[in-house]
């Protein structure tokens, strides 16, 4: 179907003096019941709003003409009304007072726009009838029909014969179609109608309804209703209602029932009601809701909720509680609060109570609750010119196998100094004391672990770690203290409170230092060696309360990292293949530590593992890398899916010329110099390449931009054209020569996981089980034991949207 766009005499309307309205919306509700109500959208001057969602524009009708002097004096008559029209062909009736209009037939009357066909107008009995292609355009409204239309002005009765409208709710726009008859300003009846959101011609599903009553931007009442899919009823309803007013406003919410909540198939049927309530909306930043839920034979339970938000004050949150009542009873609250006092000081408040867990596990139907936990947490955050510091409180109880246990953790202490440069001075003037980095971080917290029918436990923890380096070389140092301390059971109030034998407290210090200095050696290898010491003290009751040093243990290691390149042809669109291997070794050796017998026989005393340590760890990664050829173009969507970036992000908040992640390439390996230079490069003479030497001999500045004529002004980043085909990441293999009679491969199960740029949404973990066995018996016999992965798809997950296949890039 397909009708022409609307266009205004803006002079008439001024002279006419009809109101201004808002243009026509796509899919909103007809009301052509008084035609001197109808809205005058149509007739704004805005041809795009008459035109509906279901019709093709056509070309534009021919405007009406220009007012001269003599018609304006007539339109200004008194006791007249002014019925404009127009069409390709007229056919006037002076006798019987007839107007018919045809092809691309327009009639305006007051604020109502009808197109037609054919458009046929009885003066004396004031009655229109039009056909074929109809539009009946009003006030944001929009009725559009392939039979006829039939509207008695002076009754302002109509009727539309095969009409249909729409209306939009919650995101989506639903269809109405049948025989309209309005009654009245922006309501209208529809007789054995349809209504559905499939915007198809022949609709997958759709509602039948002997009577439906749409009232413009307020309701849709509907009676009985059948539910067809595919043309084959399958459900049935005595009515249908639904809101579609757009804004927020306070109201009745529609209960929540099945049907066999209203007809019982038995006696020990449990029927059940829920969220039958009022909303209320207050203003836009807070509003209400109080909500009754009745479950037959098992309990009532009443529900209100409260939310807010400030955009000036910087907070939002909610309350929510419920109380069930019945056989048994329970109360739930909930509290969410978050509040940005300053740009630089944030408050949260996350409340939950529970007045007795275990009737709420019997009310709920929620099979994860029996492995949830209560949790409650308060905290702030401020952030220094030279540290942030967080101070929180949190309350944990254990539903279902552990319920029971509640932890208690209060008070909790973090603070991270932000790192601080001494003696800052430039790379290429800086001496061997300028640049030196200082960091560290405090922690402290104190957690209470209670049990309902056993002891409960006291753990206080705190640490300190701080570190300074020098260039390459750099020192750090840490430590811990940790108390753990038994909480007697106490069955009954008054009982004993004396802890039984061997319970207490039991505390242990950490501290040490660690040297390291990085040496760059070929390319991307690196040597760094490390030198540690670590010692700790312990107390306990066995100790008198007195802290007892423990034997200070040393260890001497060395890290080495390089990567390793091979390189493959190339192979469809791709220029060439690298293979890169990047192991990594970490060795470790500590000697045996002495400690007298009368210290080990301690009961918890650190050093239960004194023996030498001659460990080496070994990580092995794995990336095969292939570039593509010049001459394969890519779309956007697969310059961001390469860059690592998402294509929303990069159309609104990166800069253009912007340099994309560092990554790496091809051109890293020095297997390609032009993918590092710029493409006018890449295509221009030796001639012009040495343009990039400046007169003084002196290479041009990295960001110098070619033809601006500045060697310091901004370059665009081209565009990375790798592509990762495999990438293998894996966890470390652990050797201990130190063990006697067993094999030095003390690591168990080896993991890996797989990704590639092909398919950017694709996650692979697999573990493979090394041994057999435990202990000296243990034998080498690798097996699968785990293989998850997790997959999205987009339009240029692919490799053909990669290449540009699949979303319109060329290649």
């Amino acid at each position: 179907m397909g009708r022409d766009s609307l266009v205004q005499d803006s002079t008439a309307r001024d002279t006419l003096d009809i109101p201004e309205a808002d243009s026509a919306a796509v899919g909103d509700p007809a009301a052509v019941g008084d035609s001197a109500a109808v809205g005058d959208s149509a007739a704004a001057g805005d041809s795009s709003a008459a035109v509906a969602d279901t019709l093709d524009a056509g070309p534009t009708d021919p405007p009406f003409p220009q007012q001269d002097d003599i018609f304006g004096q007539l339109l200004g008559e008194p006791g007249y009304q002014v019925v404009r029209y127009q069409g390709r062909g007229v056919g006037l009736d002076v006798g019987r007072q007839r107007v018919q209009l045809d092809r691309e037939a327009q009639v305006m009357y007051e604020q109502s726009t009808i197109d037609a066909d054919t458009i046929t107008y009885e003066a004396g009995l004031q009655f229109v009838q039009g056909c074929g292609n109809i539009l009946l355009a009003g006030q944001g409204e929009n009725v559009i029909s392939d039979e006829c239309l039939y509207y008695d002005v002076s009754s302002t009765v109509g009727t539309v014969l095969d009409a249909q409208t729409s209306f939009a709710q919650m995101g989506a726009d639903w269809f109405i179609r049948g025989d309209m008859t309005p009654r009245g300003s922006g309501t209208a009846f529809v007789e054995t109608g349809n209504f559905t959101s499939c915007d198809l011609e022949e609709p997958h599903y759709y509602f039948r309804a002997g009577q439906i009553k749409v009232v413009s931007d307020d309701i849709v009442v509907a009676w009985p209703v059948t539910l067809y899919i595919h043309n084959v009823p399958v459900a049935w309803l005595p009515f249908f209602a639904q809101d579609i007013r757009d804004e927020r406003r306070s109201g009745f919410l529609p209960p929540r029932f099945g049907f066999n909540d209203v007809v019982a198939s038995s006696t020990n049927a449990r029927r059940s009601i829920t969220d039958f309530g009022y909303y209320f909306a207050f203003n836009d930043f807070m509003d209400a809701q109080a909500t009754a839920d009745w479950f037959s034979g098992r309990f009532t339970r009443l529900n209100g909720a409260v939310r807010y938000r400030s955009i000036k004050k910087f907070y939002r949150g909610n309350v929510i509680a419920s109380y069930s009542f019945g056989n048994e009873k329970t109360l739930q609250f909930q509290m969410r609060h978050n509040h940005e006092l300053t740009p630089v000081t944030d408050v949260r408040v996350n409340a939950n109570f529970i007045s007795n867990t275990t009737v709420f596990e019997r009310q709920t139907f929620d099979p994860t609750v029996q492995t949830q936990r209560i949790a409650s947490d308060v905290g702030i955050q401020h952030r220094f010119p030279f540290a942030s510091v967080n101070v929180s409180g949190s309350r944990r109880q254990d539903l279902g196998a552990q319920k029971g246990r509640t932890d208690l953790t209060l008070p909790k202490l973090q603070m991270t100094f932000s790192p601080l440069t001494l003696f800052r001075a430039p790379r290429n003037r800086s001496g061997p004391f300028n640049n030196i980095v200082v960091n560290g971080a405090f922690s402290a917290s104190r957690l209470d672990r209670t049990q309902e029918e056993s002891d409960g436990r006291r753990t206080e923890v705190a640490s300190a770690n701080s570190a300074v380096r020098i260039g390459s070389f750099g020192v750090s140092g840490r430590t811990n203290f940790n108390r753990n301390t038994v909480l007697p059971f106490q069955p009954t109030a008054g009982a004993d409170t004396m802890a039984p034998a061997g319970s207490g407290s039991v505390s242990k210090l950490d501290y040490g230092a660690q040297a390291d200095y990085q040496i760059d050696l070929i390319g991307s290898t690196t040597l760094r060696p490390t030198l540690s010491v670590d010692a700790s003290r312990f107390q306990s009751d066995d100790t008198n309360g007195e802290f007892i040093a423990a034997p200070a243990r040393l260890r001497l290691g060395a890290a080495v990292s390089t990567d390793i390149y091979g390189f493959l042809p190339g192979v469809g669109p791709f220029e060439r293949i690298r293979h890169k291997v990047s192991p990594r070794f970490h060795y470790d050796y500590s000697p045996a530590v002495q400690a007298s017998d009368s210290l080990l026989a301690i009961p918890g005393f650190p050093v239960s593992n004194s023996r030498k340590e001659n460990r080496l760890r070994l990580t092995l990664n794995q990336t095969f890398e292939a570039k593509l050829r010049e001459e394969v173009e890519l779309d956007p969507e697969a310059e961001a899916l390469l860059e690592g970036r998402s294509l929303e992000a990069d159309s609104i908040g990166q800069a253009p010329g912007a340099a994309p992640p560092e990554a790496d390439s091809l051109a890293a390996a020095g297997d390609s110099a032009e993918a590092q230079a710029p493409a006018e490069s890449v295509e221009e003479g030796p001639a012009e390449a040495a343009r990039g030497l400046t007169d003084a001999g002196q290479e041009t500045a990295p960001g110098a931009g070619p033809g601006t004529g500045d060697p310091d002004a901004p370059r665009r980043a081209q565009p990375r054209r790798n592509v990762v085909l495999l990438g293998i990441n894996s966890s470390p293999l652990t050797f201990d020569w130190s063990r006697e009679n067993e094999s030095p491969l003390t690591t168990d199960r080896w993991s890996h996981r797989i990704n590639s740029d092909l398919l950017r949404g694709l996650s692979l973990n697999m573990s493979l089980d090394l041994f057999e066995g435990s202990g000296e018996e243990r034998v080498f016999a690798p097996i699968l034991s785990s293989l998850t992965g997790s997959f999205t798809f987009s339009s240029a997950s692919g490799l053909g949207g990669l290449l540009g296949l699949g979303g319109g890039g060329g290649g």
